[in-house]
């Protein structure tokens, strides 16, 4: 997925409500553990995990008993509601693991709020020194807040782009108008 389409779903859906590591890495056959923070609020709420193939985020598992097939054994989704985190973890990892994830949160019939990783599936000799299997949430939570800015200022000027836009067309539409009666009159 690219990075403006990123951008519109992420002006589409609204502020993200989960936070956690952009980037997960893992091993082949390894595991990789994720903790996601989310507000209290949304407590109640579920809570699933998606991976994007051919455009779409089908979802794999979810705060509810949901596990797709596919991923029977290899999965789960933990949460604890005292501290507010969600707890990923996939193992036996394969190539094809890699690629973009979405967790989110059910909000209801039409409204998910979503936070997108990416999981690097690396082979164990790309590996030059031992590292952490699980992302810790301190250590890496996400979006920073320089990417909170540049998000904003994007949407800013996106938004002033499109008020200057309709605002051209409406005076041309006048204009246009205008020019009709005038016409019209003579």
């Amino acid at each position: 997925m690219d990075f403006k389409a990123i951008l519109l779903f992420m002006f589409i859906s609204g502020s993200c409500k989960l936070r956690g590591p952009m980037v997960i890495y893992g091993t082949l056959a390894g595991r990789v553990t994720v903790h996601l923070e989310y507000d209290q609020e949304d407590e109640a709420f579920t809570k699933s995990w998606c991976k994007v193939r051919d455009g779409m985020c089908i979802d794999f598992v979810d705060t509810n008993g949901y596990v797709n097939e596919l991923y029977l054994g290899r999965v789960s989704i933990t949460e604890d509601r005292s501290s507010r985190i969600i707890s990923l973890t996939l193992q036996q990892l394969k190539k094809e693991d890699a690629g973009q994830y979405s967790c989110g949160i059910r909000l209801s019939q039409y409204k998910y709020e979503s936070f997108w990783m990416e999981l690097k599936v690396l082979e164990a000799s790309q590996i030059s020194s031992p590292s952490p299997t699980t992302t810790n949430l301190k250590s890496a939570l996400s979006p920073p807040m320089k990417w909170n800015f540049v998000f904003l200022a994007v949407v800013l000027y996106l938004t002033l782009k499109l008020l200057v836009a309709v605002t051209i067309l409406v005076l041309l539409l006048k204009k246009h108008r205008g020019n009709g009666q005038t016409a019209k009159s003579n």
